[in-house]
């Protein structure tokens, strides 16, 4: 059967709408489709279910993040820097986070969803894929900079959890209704405070 155009734009603004105002658990599959003037057979024949109607606002978001995120650190790790030393191994330049802080400003309402539904399995998800990713290119440092053995694998362990608590931090200054000057001052404290650390750990290796 042929689909009605704008049906899936109206439901998935309604939609949006709908989890903003009451959250994940209260929002309405029939208040949805009424408010987008169509059916909830409508939704389901596009959706799975409520939790796939969610996914479908925010995983397009919350993908820009991480692509935002893998286009700069593939720059910035292309270019061998800190071969010789711990910069590499540092958090990557403040910049790229001043321009995730402005992107998830620009998508504010969807992160908020994503921080607070669901019982923040979206958010964690998020946050351990930005890890990884993370997480990933330092592993590469490592190897060409000969790390191995159990104290190198512990010491990866340890950069894992530090980076993940980073991206975790990252998120606060929604929690704390912080406006975007306030989250932009944040996330260069942030920054700074991870990468002074990171470098006094690994120098002392």
């Amino acid at each position: 059967m042929k689909r009605i155009a704008g049906v899936s734009e109206r439901l998935l603004a309604c939609a949006r709408s709908e989890f903003l105002d009451k959250g994940f658990q209260a929002a309405s599959i029939r208040e949805i489709a009424k408010k987008a003037e169509t059916s909830a057979r409508a939704i389901y024949t596009r959706f799975p279910n409520k939790e796939g109607l969610f996914d479908a606002i925010v995983s397009p978001i919350s993908d820009g993040l991480i692509e935002l995120y893998q286009n700069y650190a593939d720059q910035f790790w292309s270019k061998d820097i800190g071969v010789d030393g711990t910069d590499a191994i540092s958090f990557d330049d403040t910049a790229i986070y001043v321009d995730m802080i402005d992107y998830i400003y620009d998508h504010k309402d969807e992160f908020l969803l994503i921080q607070t539904s669901l019982d923040g399995k979206c958010h964690t998800a998020l946050i351990e894929d930005l890890t990884d990713k993370n997480i990933s290119y330092i592993s590469k440092w490592t190897e060409s900079a000969g790390g191995a053995g159990n104290e190198e694998e512990l010491m990866m362990k340890v950069l894992h959890m530090l980076t993940n608590s980073f991206y975790a931090s990252m998120f606060e200054p929604l929690r704390h209704d912080m406006n975007r000057r306030e989250a932009r001052f944040y996330i260069e404290k942030l920054c700074a405070f991870f990468v002074a650390g990171i470098d006094r750990l690994l120098k002392k290796q």
